[in-house]
């Protein structure tokens, strides 16, 4: 049992990463080249899918973490998903009020920053839990 749970929290960073290769390969290829519409929407679904899998082998790891853990990982995501409501409600009113320019703030560039806003979250967390400061298993 120690073993697969090893290997599963071990592939986590793995997918994330997969993932995060996969983002930035689709919107790089969708900004540099001249693509019909049906490659740029396989192109769009190639990071969808790679999230999707990357979610649930990051859920399928909470079943293995303590409660301390699961606290951290689930306060970060609370944190982040109330920074990303906070950020698209503001751009929102933003934009009624001045037209904001979709090649300074469009989709894409929130990617990005809500993943910033789950490391943040992360990082509040772990330091109202102390980890870092002493040793868990």
């Amino acid at each position: 049992m120690e073993k697969s749970k090893k290997h599963l929290s071990d592939r986590v960073p793995v997918y994330a990463c997969i993932w995060a290769g996969s983002y930035i390969g689709s919107l790089g290829a969708m900004k540099t080249l001249e693509l019909s519409p049906a490659v740029g929407i396989m192109l769009t679904l190639v990071p969808a899918i790679a999230f999707a899998l990357f979610l649930y082998k990051f859920y399928r790891s909470l079943y293995f973490m303590d409660e301390v853990q699961i606290k951290i990982q689930m306060e970060a995501v609370v944190v982040a998903f109330a920074l990303a409501l906070f950020t698209i409600m503001t751009l929102g009113l933003i934009d009624l009020a001045v037209e904001l320019q979709p090649d300074d703030w469009s989709y894409r560039f929130l990617v990005p920053l809500f993943v910033a806003y789950y490391f943040i979250g992360l990082f509040i967390s772990k330091r109202k839990y102390h980890i870092g400061h002493e040793e868990h298993d």
